[in-house]
Formats: C-alpha cells, structure tokens, sequence
C-alpha cells in the first residue's frame, strides 16, 4: 500500500481496510529503516494511525498541520513524498529526524525543542485570517510537551482570539487500556453526537450573544461547563475557549476518522484528545518506550541494541557517579532536570534520593529559577540540562540566578556537537550565552578526570553561580570512580601541556586533544609550539596566558562553540585590554547552522578537524615568515 501512494491526497479515496494495511505498512517500514539507522521509534510509532487518519480527512496540500518537536513524524514524512529518501534519515544529505521547512513544503513550521506547536499554529491560522485564505491548521503535540509554559500561554491566547485552530493532544503516556473501554466508548459517542453537539452550540450562542437573563445565563453557563465535566476530562481547555473532543482511541482509525471530520469543520478552537501508546506495534518498545525513544540500531528480533565498540566510558556517566558521591555525603545536596533525568544520569540517583532529584517536567525556565529559590535556602542545587535545552532559561539564567548572585551549580550536557540529531539539538553556544552574563563561572574539561575535579569544585563553590559543560560521547581518561578523592582543581587556573617559543595553541574541552596533536604536526615541520589547556573560560587564567602569549609570534584558540562570544573571544578581549597586538587564528564553528551528519562529519565541516587546523596555521605562519618586501614584491 506504501508503494502505491504517488501522492498525499490518494490516501482520501482508501476505504477503511486499505487505510489499516497502509498503517501496517508504516509501522514495518519505520521499524526496518530505523532497526538499521538508529532514530526515533517509539513516538513515530505510536502516531501512525493518528497520521493517516489526519491524511484521510484533511487535505495535505492545501491544509497545515504542525507537529510538535517532530520526533512522531516518520510516517507523516512517508506519506509526504519521502519514502525512497526515508533509508538516510538522520545521516548526512539525507533525511532529518524531526520537521524542516527547508526539507518538505509538508513541513510548515520546524522544531526539535518540545512546545512550539499550538504557539506557530496560531500564528499561522491568524497569518490565514489576516490574508483571506481558508485553509485548516492543526497542531499536534503530545502530553508531555504540554508541560511546557509555552504551550499554555498559546491556549490562553487561542482562546482570546477565537480563531479557528485545532489542536490534537497526543496523549501517549497514560495507559490506555483503561481509556478505550466501556467508558471510553460512552464518551466518544456522546462526545461526537450530532445531537449533543446542537444542544451545546445553542447553548453557548445563547451565552454570548446575551439575549436572556443574567441568571438563566449564569445557569446556562453551569450547565454547559456540566455536560464536558460529567463526560469527558476536557473542563479545564474549556476554560481557555477551547471546544474539547475526546478521548479518542489513537489506534482505531475509524474512531479517529469521524473525530477528524466531525471537528473539521467546527468554528473557533477546537481541541481533539487522542489517546495513544508509544511504540505501537513492536513489543520491545511497547514495554520500553523510553528506551526506544532515541534509540541507535537494533536487533528486529530482540529489539536489543547492536553492539559497537567504545573505548572508555560515558562522560555522563562519569558525572552521575561524581555526583552520586556528592549526594551521598551532604544532604543538602539536591539535582534537578528538565524531564531529561534519565539521559542526564539523574534517574538512578533518583531511586535512592527520590526527596531529592527533581524533574520539572519540559520547563527549563522554571527548573532554573526554582534551583535559585531554593539557593536563598542553604540548598545546594546542581541544575542538569543539555545544552541546546538551557537556551530556553537563558533570562532566568541572566534575572533570577546570576543578577542576584546565587551559588546553582549548572551540569551541562551535550556540549558541542551531537550528531544526527542536528543543528536543533547541538549545544554550540553556551559558552558564548554563558560567558557575557555578569558573575557566571565557566569550566570545560579535556577528559573524564578533569570532569570529576570540576564536579567537586562546583560543589565547594559558594561564591555565585557556576557552569560546567561536557560533550557527548566517552571518554578513556577518568579516576576510579570506587575512590571517594579526585584531584583537586584549582579556581581559574589552566595548564601548559607543551612549551613552544614560536606558536601558542589556546583550547578547551574536546579541542584539548587536537590542539596536541596539530602542535605534534606542526613540531614535524620544524615549528616550536606551545599548548594550554585553558579549563576555564570564566575567568581566564590571566596570569599563564599573559606570560606564554608574549614570546611567540602566533597564538591559535580553539573551542567545539561558535566563534562569536566563546572562548576565542575571550582571549581576543584579554590581548586588547593588555594592549597586545599580536596575530590571533580563531577556531570554532562558523556563524551557520551544522546540519545531521556524523559528529566527525560535522568537526570536520566546521573547520575543526587536525589535518584542516593543522593547514591553516601552517599556511599562516609561513606568511608570516615571509620578509615583508618578498610579500610585497610578490
């Protein structure tokens, strides 16, 4: 059925049973590509049905519907006219895993951060109005994005414009065997009945257009609010103005399908709730979706993972396990994530110090200033967020934390960058967003070690608000975690691995490691090269830089951020204020977006790899050497 699908709209004229093999068709095809190429499987999975439903009713080519984060999208692009091209689906030049208007006129509105969807969509539905078009915009966005304050101030201003939105909460994460039985089936008739449907409508013209007596009113108000509180759970969105429908099975497409067509054509906010299971169809899945969510390949039979070959361990799981420490011996000691607690090594921490580890749910504003309240306390709050997601709390981060000087300890995960995910997911810039925020200290560690020295500092650390940002991937250099003592760090200051009288190499974190293998390169060709590895780039270790800056004729920083605002900068402004004048090669990522690829497709894209490095300054230098009248003779 897949095969036969040229385009969107031939999906219209399926009957009921080919829709069904057209759904089983999906699931197997997502689950051969993704067992292979790794991806999001166990959202795109329980959203089939509700996607070929939504292609059934509506008219892809000309209506609009707008996925949240876009992670539930695989058979969406599938049936969008990405089918031969879904096999590279996260790779390079191939598919994205989420949305992007860039990829597909399909894809109205991209995200790879949870919470967008009702915000864009009535964007988009006012955009509509504004030019005098008529097509229909849906948002779809799941429970658990519904945690996020953003889509609650796009409900409560939905609600205040009365614009015809239709909002479907995809709501995977309750059970859904209890919602899909007797109960379940009384309120999905009642809810869609013509004849209830007429009685509420009249009801709620005779509200607003005031023609009776303010206390029948009132009563009429009552009795409206009533009939939704006693049928269904959608009371609360109708307080917002929306008109609730629901609780539909996502996994019967007939149900789905007189949904859809009942609330197509329904005036002013209209909100569809689906219930649906995540990893629909794949039983490993099914009683793992967390573990599938993201998942790399996979055995089809066991649903267990392939093994590769890593060297070393986790940079995550170092942290967790420093932490852990940490959280065993002060009781004052409290972690808090941003529904990540899993990936951000909280979640085994959680099993013992339930009292203690906090997720806020997708609400990294608050997950921010809630850690700075209980900072005014004596708590000791250690803020675990990935990169790319802390770009969300930045004001929090500049207003509530760093304005008032408050000792929270940020663990920032997925430094640099990420891999197939892409540029949504990417944390290039928190060095840069970090570092001009008044009171802010920045550590970067080369390996798993320095990690650990940086843990139990930002623990001692009292004196106002400290970050420490690590990548994704493994490292083979850390202490035995079995040891209660690491080696100390001290505050600010960095280290010479190499001496060098003709070129100086300036780095942090994961550029560590290259910068001593360019100076290596460079070394072979007769150059002398220093190397620092700077660990903090807030504050700057002034003292050693100042001194190995002056004797050479070059100086090179290196940073997995983006140029502008990092730590290059840094030492750009640290010259200038000494009044230095000397030639400064900067290497970071370029003032664009990285697209998915392989990490080392991306370092090397950046310009960040050894060989490329290694070229620049080379070719720099050798300029450099040249006698000035060679230069200007030639």
């Amino acid at each position: 059925m897949l095969d036969e699908i040229k385009r969107c709209n031939d999906i219209q004229s399926l009957s009921l049973k080919k829709l069904e093999e057209l759904v089983a068709d999906c699931r197997k095809r997502i689950l051969d590509v993704v067992s292979h190429t790794g991806g999001h499987l166990a959202s795109s999975m329980g959203a089939v049905e509700l996607t070929v439903a939504l292609a059934k009713v509506f008219d892809l080519e000309k209506d609009k519907i707008v996925w949240d984060v876009g992670h539930q999208t695989y058979a969406y692009k599938l049936l969008t006219g990405r089918k031969d091209d879904f096999e590279r689906i996260g790779q390079k030049d191939g598919l994205s895993k989420f949305l992007s208007r860039f990829e597909s006129k399909y894809d109205h509105f991209g995200a790879g951060h949870a919470s967008t969807s009702i915000s864009a969509s009535l964007g988009i539905s006012k955009a509509r109005t504004l030019n005098g078009d008529t097509y229909k915009t849906i948002a779809v966005i799941g429970d658990g994005a519904m945690t996020g304050g953003l889509a609650y101030e796009a409900l409560n201003h939905a609600g205040h414009l009365d614009e015809n939105l239709i909002v479907i909460l995809n709501d995977n994460e309750m059970s859904i065997d209890p919602n899909v039985g007797a109960l379940s089936r009384t309120v999905l008739n009642i809810s869609s009945s013509k004849s209830f449907n007429k009685v509420r409508a009249e009801i709620i013209r005779q509200i607003r257009e005031h023609k009776l007596p303010l206390a029948i009113t009132k009563t009429m108000d009552r009795v409206n609010d009533s009939l939704m509180a006693f049928f269904t759970k959608g009371i609360w969105f109708e307080k917002f103005n929306f008109r609730y429908f629901g609780q539909a099975d996502g996994h019967n497409l007939k149900d789905l399908v007189t949904f859809l067509k009942l609330i197509k054509d329904i005036r002013g906010p209209i909100l569809l709730h689906v219930i649906t299971q995540k990893g629909k169809g794949f039983p490993p899945a099914e009683q793992n979706p967390a573990m599938f969510h993201g998942v790399g390949p996979f055995d089809l039979t066991s649903g267990k993972p392939l093994k590769t070959k890593q060297d070393g361990k986790s940079y995550t799981s170092i942290w967790s396990q420093s932490f852990s420490q940490i959280v065993e011996s002060d009781d004052k000691v409290v972690g808090v994530s941003a529904a990540m607690s899993a990936n951000t090594g909280l979640a085994e921490i959680q099993k013992s110090h339930p009292d203690r580890i906090f997720d806020v749910g997708i609400a990294e504003g608050h997950a921010v200033t809630f850690s700075g309240g209980m900072s005014t306390q004596g708590i000791k709050p250690f803020v675990v967020i990935y990169s790319t997601f802390l770009q969300r709390a930045f004001d929090h981060i500049v207003h509530d934390i760093c304005r008032q000087n408050l000792p929270v300890r940020f663990i920032i995960d997925r430094g640099g960058f990420v891999g197939a995910d892409g540029a949504t997911h990417h944390g290039a810039m928190d060095l840069s967003y970090l570092r001009m925020i008044p009171n802010m200290t920045i550590m970067v560690p080369k390996d798993g070690a320095e990690l650990q020295s940086m843990v139990n500092l930002a623990y001692r650390y009292d004196k106002g608000p400290i970050a420490m940002r690590f990548p994704r991937g493994n490292t083979s250099v850390y202490s035995d975690l079995r040891q209660k003592e690491v080696p100390e760090l001290a505050f600010g200051k960095g280290e010479t691995l190499r001496s060098g009288t003709d070129i100086l190499l300036l780095a942090v974190g994961t550029m560590v490691e290259s910068a001593l293998k360019v100076a290596g390169n460079l070394e072979a060709m007769g150059v002398s090269v220093g190397v620092i590895n700077a660990r903090f780039v807030k504050p700057l270790d002034q003292e050693l830089i100042l001194s190995a800056v002056c004797p050479v004729g070059l100086v090179a920083t290196m940073e997995e951020n983006v140029r502008m605002g990092g730590f290059g900068s840094g030492i750009l402004e640290l010259l200038a204020e000494h009044e230095i004048l000397k030639p400064v090669v900067q290497f970071g990522i370029p003032d664009r977006f990285i697209k998915f690829a392989s990490r080392s497709e991306q370092i090397e894209e950046a310009g960040l790899d050894v060989p490329t490095m290694t070229a620049k300054i080379r070719r720099i230098w050798q300029k450099m050497s040249i006698p000035r009248k060679n230069q200007v003779a030639g």
